[in-house]
């Protein structure tokens, strides 16, 4: 049976402790000491006197152990108070988190033995004595090295304080003591230095705490996992009794799990080791990876703030009393369900490079331009309506810019959009299909995003915004498309409300379906939502597909082949006119199954599949490395002159913007 806890645990760690001796007048064990207590500190210089004193109360011979107590850049700096009876260095830094704080430690350490504490730790009086007797246990049982993990629960006076403190130690939300068990041989996520003691040597030998990529969290494990390379396990012994005199509240414990996720996608980067993103073994921190965690950190995020409120109001109706077990089981398992979101946006930040939290709370940047993307042929009315709402449903938060690429209109289209004040007009003499004439879009839009926008939708009260959230909220989101009640990928819902039910449809969708998406390969480009970044990166539309059909296909699949994902903001909805013509839709479905069998051949699917399989596609997202056919350049190639070429004319009503244009469009090698 596990022994009990020690007689002396604290009442008030604070009460009755007082400094013992004179460090001056301590007598020098001839070998040296036995074990080195190492502490990091950093402004908590009341914490640093209260235990110092407790160490003054050790069982063990205060000239077999030493403190080095390590001042991390303290304003003003640590100042200790009275004598001890054992020695006592005390070492400062600028600050520079506690991993560097403890390797400046470990080089002033003279034992062979090291004990790690916080500088919050109350430790047992015979703390130090049984950390000790547990190595030479172990060695005489066992051989080999081990390092000891004593108990660390929170203080009387911790738990006393905070219904919240309280819920931590009682369950496995911050150390995972719980489940720990007496005597047991754990692993390198055990290896917590809030009261481990571990071979001095053994730690010098694997290099220390890594500073650099672990400042001040996940540097014990890390070490740990090293030191398990070498041998050594950690050994959990509930005897060797420390107690942690710190009240935790949940303003600081959820912020610190963004921390520990960014930290632990370190250490995977570092080492590969699949169990610091809790991942299986064998499996890969890659696209799918970070698609789950992008959707399971949005799909909770909601949660977090409504159980935040839960835990505010525990705090003041459990105040002063304990919780009773079905309580601290329900809190449990809600905090550790929505711990998710603070941990997976430290992965997501540390991946991606950008924080996502901001969007979420405070919804995508405003002033940042977009350039919608016309393409008009022949369909005067349809662009009238087009134009009509976008300028309708302008928001003033996100600015836009109108580029509409006329393909030599014959029926007034050309003479209506040159008279429009807010439209860039690029005038072709002919037809130059629809992947063409976006490329020419594409090289005179300024903005930031740019959207391409078929001239038979009509879009609805916030679209640009919610589209703009989803885009933004997600680092790898290439290209965002909404739903509507014509289209191909899925991405088609019944509407039967027509133009006068239109917006209020709209608004009813956002509302219920607010912030939701789905991950999708492929989007049509009826309307579609693309960061400047990766449209450049990319280079434009394929004209092999010209002169219409699949180039969206194969535009959004290759930015899905940079490791991006496309969404498809389910809470986005916008109106897509039917063909105004039996003709032009006879025509698109010839296109549609010519344009399938070069799609087919430029992405390499089997001879025999049938139009709209897309199965083996699933072989090529998932494979590694770059692929030479995402990016298609040169696309478009400014020239005074280019035999062969037909001309084009290009209208602003804005100064500094192009006044003419000619070029020639070739394209992607396949």
């Amino acid at each position: 049976m596990a022994p009990g806890p020690s007689a002396d645990t604290p009442d008030d760690p604070s009460a009755d402790l007082h400094p013992r001796g004179a460090a001056s007048d301590m007598p020098i064990h001839p070998t040296g000491p036995d074990l080195s207590v190492l502490v990091p500190t950093y402004q908590r210089p009341d914490l640093v006197q209260a235990l110092l004193d407790r160490l003054a109360r050790q069982s063990l011979a205060p000239e077999r152990f030493e403190v080095v107590l390590v001042d991390d850049g303290s304003e003003p700096p640590i100042e200790l108070h009275g004598t001890f009876p054992f020695q006592v260095e005390l070492l400062r830094q600028a600050n520079a988190g506690p991993a560097a704080a403890r390797n400046l430690g470990l080089e002033r350490c003279r034992a062979p033995l090291t004990l790690i504490l916080n500088d919050d730790a109350v430790p047992a009086d015979d703390l130090l004595e049984k950390h000790l007797a547990i190595h030479a246990e172990e060695r005489a049982k066992h051989g080999g090295a081990v390092a000891v993990l004593g108990t660390f629960h929170f203080s009387p006076r911790a738990v006393a304080a905070s219904p919240f403190v309280e819920l931590l130690d009682r369950t496995d939300l911050l150390f995972d003591f719980s489940t720990l068990k007496h005597g047991e041989r754990g692993n390198w996520t055990q290896f917590w230095t809030c009261n481990i003691s571990v071979a001095t040597q053994a730690i010098r030998d694997v290099g220390g705490f890594d500073p650099v990529n672990f400042r001040d969290i996940v540097e014990d494990v890390e070490l740990g996992w090293r030191l398990e390379r070498r041998g050594v396990r950690v050994v959990f012994r509930e005897d060797a009794h420390a107690w942690h005199d710190h009240v935790w509240t949940r303003e600081t414990y959820f912020p610190r799990g963004a921390r520990l996720g960014a930290a632990l996608t370190r250490m995977h980067a570092k080492h590969g080791e699949p169990l610091a993103l809790r991942l299986k073994p064998g499996e890969r921190a890659g696209p799918d990876f970070l698609r789950r965690a992008q959707a399971t950190y949005e799909a909770l995020h909601p949660a977090l703030a409504k159980v935040e409120d839960v835990l505010a109001r525990i705090e003041v109706e459990h105040k002063g009393r304990p919780l009773e077990d079905a309580l601290v089981a329900q809190l449990a398992q809600a905090v550790a369900r929505v711990g998710a979101v603070p941990f997976l946006r430290g992965v997501l930040t540390e991946r991606n490079g950008v924080d996502p939290e901001p969007v979420m709370r405070h919804g995508p940047a405003k002033g940042r331009l977009t350039s919608i993307v016309i393409v008009s042929y022949d369909a005067l009315e349809s662009t009238q309506a087009c134009i009509e709402a976008l300028r309708r449903h302008r928001e003033d938060a996100h600015p836009i810019e109108l580029v509409v690429v006329d393909n030599g209109s014959k029926d007034g289209s050309r003479e209506w959009l040159a008279a429009q004040p807010d439209v860039v007009l690029v005038a072709n003499d002919d037809n130059r299909g629809a992947p063409a004439a976006r490329n020419q879009g594409i090289a005179l839009a300024r903005g930031e995003y740019f959207v391409f926008l078929d001239n038979d939708v009509v879009v609805t009260p916030g679209w640009l915004g919610r589209l703009l959230w989803h885009a933004e909220v997600d680092a790898r989101a290439a290209c965002v498309g909404p739903v509507t009640d014509r289209a191909a990928h899925g991405q088609a819902i019944e509407f039967t409300h027509g133009d006068a039910g239109r917006d209020a449809f709209a608004l009813a969708r956002a509302a219920s379906h607010r912030r939701q998406f789905r991950h999708a390969s492929l989007l049509s480009s009826y309307c579609v939502l693309v960061k400047r970044e990766i449209a450049l990166r990319l280079g434009g539309f394929d004209v092999a597909f010209s002169p219409w059909g699949f180039e969206d296909d194969d535009y959004t699949l290759r930015a899905a082949l940079e490791g991006r994902h496309n969404r498809v903001a389910l809470d986005v909805f916008v109106q897509h006119k039917a063909y105004r013509t039996q003709a032009k839709a006879d025509r698109h479905t010839q296109l549609l199954a010519r344009n399938w069998e070069r799609f087919r051949a430029k992405w390499d699917l089997p001879a025999g599949a049938k139009h709209g399989d897309y199965q083996a596609l699933g072989a090529l997202l998932a494979a590694d490395g770059a692929d030479p056919r995402v990016r298609c350049e040169p696309l478009i190639h400014a020239s005074a002159s280019t035999a062969g070429a037909s001309s084009a004319s290009v209208s602003t009503h804005e100064s500094g913007a192009p006044a003419s244009l000619r070029d020639r469009v070739e394209p992607c090698a396949t």
